[in-house]
């Protein structure tokens, strides 16, 4: 009795289905049935079912037949009466054969979702005919006519822009190198440091001359030239006459006219007097007028000095500090 009641069930199910796909209906149609060739056609495929059904499409990739091509595709468009599903999609077709070409009918495949059974739908068969072009053979043959030309994008101008900008840059930058090296400039020039002040240059300088030791290796001469030669530099930067050029009678003549302590000028003037004997009269002076000579120089340094002036807010840096920031 019970298989009987699920037989019956089954075979209720069954007919109700098979009833709904009675309602069911592929449809397709084309808007012309002749074109020439390289024209275009709109063909419309699709199929009406009941809601809860689902449908299979037919399989279509880039061709109806080897003379038939398919352009476009569109999406499955989808809309509803009566409780039904209408399901329809546009595909843009051509031809660039002529002749008498089939689209042929094609296979929904759909089933209910709630059960397996599958049930099958077939569309229209339809015939399109391709023409050739009538040539007129008793009119003048014309020429091929060109591409037309169309505007540039600025998409399509960009690359020749920035290819501009850096053929100029490049022009501008060989003139620039060219210019600096006939200039003896160099490319970068580093950012200029803050000079120690003249005086803590000086006794740097000829402390470094006493350290090493050159008139008691016998150096008399390359001794005394180093001294004037530091002792010139710091008068230049100091009172702002060319002392370098100058023989040691100008540069006495130039600090008469200064407001120097009378004894320093002398130990000055003795040191430079004792440099020109020993560099134009061989002089050999002895150890004590050698660093004579040099103590000389440096209370002339000490004496002549001028101290820069600080801000309120500002604490003065010791020698060694000053020698470390202008080494960074």
């Amino acid at each position: 009795m019970i298989n009987k009641i699920h037989i019956s069930v089954l075979l209720l199910i069954f007919l109700s289905l098979r009833g709904s796909t009675q309602n069911v209906e592929a449809f397709s149609s084309i808007d012309k049935d002749s074109i020439l060739i390289g024209d275009q056609i709109n063909y419309e495929l699709g199929i009406n079912v009941p809601e809860g059904f689902i449908v299979a499409w037919p399989p279509l990739v880039d061709t109806i037949s080897k003379n038939i091509e398919i352009i476009d595709i569109q999406a499955v468009d989808t809309s509803y009466q009566e409780n039904a599903l209408i399901l329809n999609k546009r595909l843009t077709l051509t031809s660039f054969d002529s002749g008498y070409f089939e689209i042929p009918s094609y296979t929904f495949r759909f089933r209910h979702e709630n059960d397996s059974t599958n049930f099958e739908s077939n569309t229209l068969r339809h015939f399109i005919r391709v023409y050739t072009p009538v040539v007129d053979t008793s009119q003048a043959f014309k020429a091929v006519k060109g591409p037309i030309g169309e505007p540039y994008t600025f998409r399509e101008m960009l690359p020749w822009i920035l290819l501009g900008l850096l053929i100029i840059g490049a022009v501008v930058f060989v003139l620039w190198y060219i210019r600096k090296r006939k200039k003896k400039k160099p490319l970068f020039s580093k950012k200029s440091k803050p000079e120690l002040p003249a005086h803590i240059i000086a006794i740097q300088k000829l402390e470094e001359v006493r350290l090493a030791k050159v008139w008691q290796a016998g150096r008399i001469k390359v001794y005394h030239t180093q001294l004037t030669d530091i002792i010139r530099e710091y008068m230049e930067k100091r009172y702002q006459f060319d002392a370098p050029e100058m023989t040691s009678d100008e540069i006495f003549e130039q600090l008469d006219q200064k407001d120097i302590n009378n004894e320093v000028s002398a130990k000055l003037k003795s040191a430079l007097k004792l440099a020109d004997l020993v560099k134009f009269a061989k002089a050999k002076p002895t150890p004590l007028e050698n660093d004579l000579s040099l103590n000389h120089c440096i209370d002339f340094v000490n004496e002549t000095k001028v101290e820069p002036v600080l801000r309120v807010d500002e604490q003065p840096k010791s020698v060694t500090e000053m020698k470390e920031e202008n080494d960074v």
